[in-house]
C-alpha cells in the first residue's frame, strides 16, 4: 500500500468550534505520524516527483479548464508539499494549510505561502480559481463533510473547481487505503459524492477513478500500467453491466476523485 502523499484538515463544527482539538491534533497527527509518513525536514519537504507531476496534471486536465500563470490556488491539507511545489513551477499563487505545525513551520522554511489552520474561516469568499484536497476528506468526521464543503464553495471564486482523492468506499479494493491510516474515519463512495454536492449547491464534473497517467512512471510502472489498465477497464465494463447496470461505478480504482466546480454566486443569508 501506497501511503498517502498528503495529510488532513478537519473541518468546523460551527463558526466557533473545530472538529478536532489542539490535542487530539497533536496526538493523531504529531511525530508519529510525521515518521510513518517518512516526512522528514527541509532537506525532503516539497520535493515532486514525475509520477505526481504527471499524476497532478492527469487530475487537473479532467476540469477542462486551463489554469494559467497567477491563477489562485489553496491546498487543504498539503502533507509532503509536493503539490505546493507543483503550483509554483505552474507560476500559480498558491497558499498551503495544515493542521501539522512541523510541517506548517517547515513549509515556511521552504519560502511557501502557508498557515496553520484547521479550517477555512480565514479566507474572503471569492478568494481562488482552484482548490485541491488530496488525501483530505476520509479525515474529517462525515456530519461535518457538508459545511466543510460549503466553505470550499464560498471561498471558490464563480467557475472555481474543487478537486479531491479519497479512498473507493465503492469497492474493497479501496479498503487497503481506507483501513491503512488511523486517521481515516470517514468512507465515501460516488452516492455520498453527489449528496454532498446537491448540499452545497455545487455542480459534479467527475466523480470516479483516480487518474492513472502511464508518462512520467518508472519503465516498471509503465509497463505494469499498460498490461493492468486496459484490464481493469474491461472488467469494469463486466462487473458494471453484471451488478451496477444503473450505476456507473469505479470498482477497480483503489481511490476516487471527484471535480465540483462552482457555477453560481453564494448565498447570502437574509439579513433580520
Amino acid at each position: 500500500m501506497e501511503k498517502d502523499t498528503h495529510t488532513a484538515i478537519t473541518a468546523p463544527l460551527n463558526s466557533n468550534q473545530s472538529a478536532v482539538d489542539n490535542k487530539d491534533i497533536k496526538s493523531l497527527y504529531g511525530d508519529d505520524y510525521l515518521k510513518w509518513k517518512s516526512w522528514g525536514g527541509e532537506s525532503d519537504f516539497a520535493k515532486i516527483k514525475k509520477t505526481e507531476k504527471s499524476y497532478f496534471t492527469a487530475e487537473i486536465k479532467k476540469t477542462n479548464h486551463s489554469f494559467p500563470a497567477g491563477s489562485s490556488v489553496l491546498e487543504i491539507g498539503f502533507g509532503n508539499g509536493s503539490f505546493l511545489t507543483y503550483s509554483k513551477e505552474k507560476k500559480w499563487h498558491i497558499c498551503g494549510i495544515e493542521i501539522n505545525e512541523e510541517l506548517v513551520k517547515t513549509a515556511i522554511g521552504c519560502g511557501f505561502d502557508v498557515r496553520h489552520s484547521d479550517n477555512l474561516m480565514a479566507f474572503d469568499d471569492n478568494s481562488f480559481d482552484l482548490i485541491v484536497a488530496f488525501d483530505v476528506l476520509e479525515h474529517i468526521p462525515q456530519d461535518a463533510l457538508p459545511n466543510f464543503i460549503k466553505e470550499v464553495r464560498r471561498i471558490l471564486k464563480i467557475n472555481g473547481f474543487f478537486i479531491a482523492r479519497f479512498p473507493n468506499g465503492d469497492s474493497p479494493f479501496g479498503l487497503l487505503n481506507q483501513n491503512g491510516d488511523v486517521t481515516h474515519i470517514t468512507t465515501i463512495g460516488s452516492g455520498k459524492i453527489y449528496y454532498f454536492a446537491a448540499q452545497s449547491d455545487m455542480e459534479v464534473i467527475y466523480a470516479g477513478g483516480e487518474a492513472q497517467p502511464l508518462l512520467g512512471t518508472s519503465l516498471l510502472h509503465f509497463l505494469h500500467r499498460l498490461i493492468a489498465l486496459p484490464i481493469k477497464k474491461i472488467l469494469g465494463i463486466i462487473t458494471n453491466l453484471i451488478f451496477f447496470p444503473r450505476s456507473k461505478v469505479s470498482f477497480y480504482s483503489s481511490n476516487l476523485t471527484l471535480i465540483y466546480k462552482k457555477t453560481k454566486p453564494t448565498q447570502q443569508p437574509l439579513s433580520t
